[in-house]
Protein backbone atom coordinates (compact mmCIF):
# COMPACT_ATOMS: atom_id res chain seq x y z
CA UNK A 1 0.00 0.00 0.00
CA UNK A 2 1.57 3.92 -0.59
CA UNK A 3 0.40 6.67 1.30
CA UNK A 4 0.09 10.03 -1.07
CA UNK A 5 0.21 12.90 0.91
CA UNK A 6 -0.21 16.15 -1.77
CA UNK A 7 0.07 19.86 -0.33
CA UNK A 8 -0.93 22.64 -2.14
CA UNK A 9 -0.64 26.52 -0.73
CA UNK A 10 -3.09 29.07 -2.18
CA UNK A 11 -3.10 32.85 -2.45
CA UNK A 12 -5.61 33.73 0.26
CA UNK A 13 -7.35 35.93 -1.93
CA UNK A 14 -8.43 32.64 -3.84
CA UNK A 15 -9.88 30.36 -1.21
CA UNK A 16 -13.51 30.25 -1.96
CA UNK A 17 -12.89 28.98 -5.31
CA UNK A 18 -10.33 26.90 -4.55
CA UNK A 19 -11.99 25.08 -2.03
CA UNK A 20 -15.04 24.08 -4.31
CA UNK A 21 -12.79 23.24 -6.76
CA UNK A 22 -10.16 21.34 -4.23
CA UNK A 23 -13.26 19.43 -2.77
CA UNK A 24 -15.11 18.41 -6.17
CA UNK A 25 -12.97 18.10 -8.78
CA UNK A 26 -9.86 17.53 -7.24
CA UNK A 27 -11.30 14.55 -4.52
CA UNK A 28 -13.78 14.06 -7.44
CA UNK A 29 -10.89 13.04 -9.86
CA UNK A 30 -8.57 11.06 -7.20
CA UNK A 31 -11.86 8.99 -5.57
CA UNK A 32 -12.73 7.45 -8.76
CA UNK A 33 -9.33 6.25 -10.07
CA UNK A 34 -9.17 2.53 -9.44
CA UNK A 35 -6.97 1.03 -6.85
CA UNK A 36 -7.62 4.01 -4.57
CA UNK A 37 -8.65 3.12 -1.05
CA UNK A 38 -9.26 6.23 1.05
CA UNK A 39 -9.23 10.03 0.38
CA UNK A 40 -8.61 12.70 3.17
CA UNK A 41 -9.00 16.58 3.17
CA UNK A 42 -6.53 18.54 5.28
CA UNK A 43 -7.52 21.97 5.96
CA UNK A 44 -5.90 24.34 6.88
CA UNK A 45 -4.81 25.80 10.65
CA UNK A 46 -3.44 29.30 12.23
CA UNK A 47 0.15 27.50 11.85
CA UNK A 48 -0.56 27.09 8.03
CA UNK A 49 -3.76 29.30 7.27
CA UNK A 50 -3.43 28.99 3.61
CA UNK A 51 -2.06 25.28 2.98
CA UNK A 52 -4.42 22.50 2.14
CA UNK A 53 -3.37 18.83 2.13
CA UNK A 54 -5.18 15.82 0.88
CA UNK A 55 -4.06 11.95 2.26
CA UNK A 56 -4.61 9.18 0.11
CA UNK A 57 -4.07 5.53 -0.19
CA UNK A 58 -3.26 3.87 -2.76
CA UNK A 59 -3.67 -0.12 -3.55
CA UNK A 60 0.44 -0.21 -4.82
CA UNK A 61 2.49 1.39 -7.00
CA UNK A 62 0.67 0.38 -10.22
CA UNK A 63 -2.73 1.76 -9.19
CA UNK A 64 -0.90 5.43 -8.59
CA UNK A 65 0.72 4.90 -11.74
CA UNK A 66 -2.33 4.29 -13.83
CA UNK A 67 -3.76 7.60 -12.05
CA UNK A 68 -0.85 9.72 -11.93
CA UNK A 69 1.31 8.36 -14.75
CA UNK A 70 5.21 6.94 -14.69
CA UNK A 71 6.27 10.32 -12.95
CA UNK A 72 3.73 9.72 -10.21
CA UNK A 73 6.38 11.23 -7.64
CA UNK A 74 4.81 14.74 -9.08
CA UNK A 75 1.38 16.83 -7.93
CA UNK A 76 -1.42 15.69 -10.41
CA UNK A 77 -3.50 18.53 -10.90
CA UNK A 78 -6.92 17.99 -12.47
CA UNK A 79 -7.88 20.77 -15.09
CA UNK A 80 -9.52 23.83 -13.68
CA UNK A 81 -6.91 23.82 -10.32
CA UNK A 82 -4.17 24.66 -12.48
CA UNK A 83 -4.21 28.76 -11.25
CA UNK A 84 -4.50 27.90 -7.61
CA UNK A 85 -1.17 26.37 -6.02
CA UNK A 86 1.25 28.72 -5.34
CA UNK A 87 3.79 26.12 -3.87
CA UNK A 88 2.66 22.04 -4.44
CA UNK A 89 4.37 19.00 -3.20
CA UNK A 90 3.94 15.46 -3.31
CA UNK A 91 5.27 12.65 -0.85
CA UNK A 92 5.16 8.80 -1.01
CA UNK A 93 5.30 6.59 1.49
CA UNK A 94 4.81 2.60 1.50
CA UNK A 95 2.69 1.68 4.05
CA UNK A 96 3.99 -1.59 6.69
CA UNK A 97 1.53 -3.06 8.46
CA UNK A 98 2.93 -5.05 10.56
CA UNK A 99 3.47 -3.69 14.38
CA UNK A 100 6.06 -1.35 15.35
CA UNK A 101 7.93 -4.35 17.98
CA UNK A 102 7.78 -7.09 15.34
CA UNK A 103 9.71 -4.21 12.88
CA UNK A 104 12.12 -3.37 15.95
CA UNK A 105 12.68 -7.24 16.70
CA UNK A 106 13.47 -8.11 13.47
CA UNK A 107 16.12 -5.61 13.13
CA UNK A 108 17.58 -6.31 16.29
CA UNK A 109 18.18 -9.84 15.06
CA UNK A 110 20.29 -8.90 12.21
Amino acid sequence: MILRIFRVEIDPSTRSAFEAGFRSLSVDAVTRATGNLSCEIGMPTRWAPNTYSMITRWRDEDALVAFAGPEWNTPVIPAGMEAFGRKLSVEHYRIDDSPIGEQRNAADSR
